[in-house]
């Protein structure tokens, strides 16, 4: 009987030492998906990623608008007048592809007059933000990341889009609620002010 007890003992204690230890499962459960995040996020390439108040790519605000001239090659379009520069590339030089519009500016009768790039806006799904926002994302998705507000709105070939601004980023959003272009800008820009360059049709909320 006495070893019969025993025998039933030893097998308890076995059978609570296999038990897994659910304190240290939620432990690895938790490191192994800040792994996969922080994977996900270094997987980006710089050459398409999008950081909101610094670059959509290999552009960053503020960097000499000549340097970036020579590196995207002549623009396909654009203007220029009293230090200010609008330049626009086309993807595969067809103006129905998909843009990229850079606006620059210099501060004329300072030390520094070097025209420097003051907002970046594309149209190409091709860049992305850590959070995976691109064009072709809801408005839902946008709103959930960046809490943007509500500040324009222009019309582009009968289509009224409205323009939805965050901390250093924008979002042109259309009547499917999906995102059409995205653009990135110094702090200092005021909402409403954020569009004036690239539309003539702009309208403030």
């Amino acid at each position: 009987m006495k070893s019969s007890k025993l025998l039933i003992l030893a097998a308890i204690c076995l059978a609570a030492c296999n038990q897994p230890d659910k304190k240290t499962e939620t432990s690895k459960q938790t490191i192994d998906t800040t792994d996969a995040t922080t994977t996900r996020t270094a997987s980006i390439p710089t050459d398409k990623l999008i950081i909101p108040g610094k670059s959509i790519g290999q552009t960053a605000l503020n960097d000499n608008g000549a340097d970036v001239t020579r590196r995207l090659g002549r623009p396909d379009a654009g203007d220029a007048a009293m230090g200010k520069s609008l330049s626009i590339w086309y993807a595969n030089h067809n103006s129905k592809g998909y843009q990229t519009m850079i606006y620059a500016s210099r501060q004329m009768g300072t030390d520094d007059e070097t025209s420097r790039v003051k907002q970046i806006r594309i149209t190409s799904p091709w860049f992305i933000t850590k959070d995976n926002v691109r064009v072709g994302s809801t408005l839902e998705q946008i709103e959930d990341l960046y809490r943007p507000q509500k500040t324009a709105w222009f019309k582009k070939d009968s289509k009224k889009f409205d323009i939805y601004q965050g901390e250093g980023i924008a979002f042109e959003i259309d009547n499917q609620q999906k995102c059409t272009a995205i653009m990135v800008f110094t702090p200092d820009i005021k909402p409403g002010a954020t569009y004036l360059p690239f539309y003539d049709n702009l309208e403030l909320y």
